[in-house]
């Protein structure tokens, strides 16, 4: 197994000992390594490593109910052994989809294939001036007043501020398209990963009163701690203030929910009069539409920092929430021809796969299909 979490890592998670971040990083890195195999494995080998997760699982929570089962992916079904039956049957469809052309159409998959998203973005500077970020080049490209702006060469954007003298705030804006995700050290050292179709407004330098930053899109933040100012991010509808801690928020403008996901610390979170507070390993749930109030649920963290990790995992998903996901990664147009499908999606994989490898695991289901044609994907049922 290559790029495998530290050998303390595992025993940690092995223990119940770690934290929902380590939790989170070592079952996404499980998930990949099923979903990059290229053996089957038998029914034995399938149901030990169930017993395996179960115990391990046991461990945690004490709950021995409660159960991840090692599958590829698979339409939702009820019980165990059906669940367990099912993971032969799908998982010998999908391997074998990748080595024969039984479901898809090579050459026309090779030729309409579009590529993953990569590290891209624009940077607007407070004059107005924008930068194009990308991997062609690496070091300091901007100043804005005391503060140096610098780039490296793997998609991270930081921010020096020099003197902690009086000036103005300047505001800068990164933004990144459909297909594009970025890093940025804000100048506190709060560390930001922005995901695809995001845009992020944020302060030069910030004051000893007050961090504030506004997003659009979805954002993962580690806050630098400080007691005496406080860290807000502004999104559509909702206000989240912390002092130090690690959080994700989903706030698109065309998506009907914000979810705002706690790993480490604790935050307060606000929309118009209601208030929560959350607890690691919860969310916020927001409707739009309605803004009556803040439903707190129990998060999937592996699921809901996926993007940062580099992953697409799908656990019940809804197929438009996926493809949602789909066209923003790959910077493509969905259309839906035909009666729309109701199953649920369960599954991973890497998200520096083609689009092709994507589709073609949603197709191993027998339920969906699809046509690539420039850069439109046409969903059929």
């Amino acid at each position: 197994m290559k790029n495998h979490p530290p050998e303390e890592l595992v025993h940690k998670y092995n223990l119940g000992i770690c934290s929902e971040e380590e939790r989170a990083l070592v079952e996404s890195w499980h998930l990949k390594e099923i979903s990059d195999a290229t053996e089957l494995p038998s029914t034995k080998d399938i149901w030990n490593a169930h017993k395996r997760i179960k115990k391990a699982l046991a461990v945690q929570t004490g709950n021995k109910n409660k159960s991840p089962n090692p599958i590829r992916l698979w339409i939702r079904l009820s019980g165990i052994a059906g669940a367990i039956f099912i993971i032969s049957i799908i998982a010998f469809l999908y391997l074998k989809s990748k080595t024969t052309p039984a479901t898809i159409n090579h050459s026309t998959a090779a030729k309409n294939d579009i590529l993953p998203g990569s590290f891209k973005a624009v940077l607007t500077l407070s004059t107005g001036q924008k930068i194009t970020l990308n991997k062609k080049y690496s070091g300091l490209i901007a100043k804005q007043g005391k503060t140096s702006i610098r780039k490296t060469i793997d998609g991270n954007l930081i921010y020096d501020h020099h003197s902690p003298g009086e000036e103005p705030q300047m505001m800068n804006t990164l933004e990144t398209p459909p297909g594009g995700e970025y890093q940025l050290t804000l100048p506190d050292g709060t560390k930001v990963w922005l995901n695809a179709g995001s845009l992020l407004t944020y302060p030069t330098f910030f004051n000893n009163k007050e961090r504030k930053v506004e997003l659009k899109g979805e954002a993962y933040f580690e806050v630098t701690r400080n007691v005496k100012s406080p860290f807000k991010v502004v999104s559509k509808n909702q206000v989240v203030e912390v002092l130090g801690t690690h959080f994700n928020i989903l706030a698109y403008p065309n998506e009907e929910k914000n979810k705002t996901t706690l790993l480490e610390g604790s935050i307060r979170i606000s929309s118009g009069k209601a208030k929560k507070k959350l607890k690691p390993g919860q969310e916020a749930i927001i409707t739009t539409s309605t803004n009556q109030d803040i439903l707190l649920e129990p998060a999937d963290l592996e699921k809901n920092i996926a993007w940062k990790n580099g992953e697409f995992i799908f656990k019940g998903e809804d197929l438009k929430n996926i493809m949602k996901q789909i066209s923003r990664w790959y910077n493509v147009e969905i259309v839906y021809q035909g009666k729309y499908d109701q199953t649920k999606y369960w599954g991973a994989i890497s998200r520096t796969k083609n689009i092709s490898a994507v589709l073609n695991m949603l197709r191993a289901t027998g339920k969906v299909n699809f046509k690539i044609e420039e850069r439109r994907v046409t969903v059929m049922n």
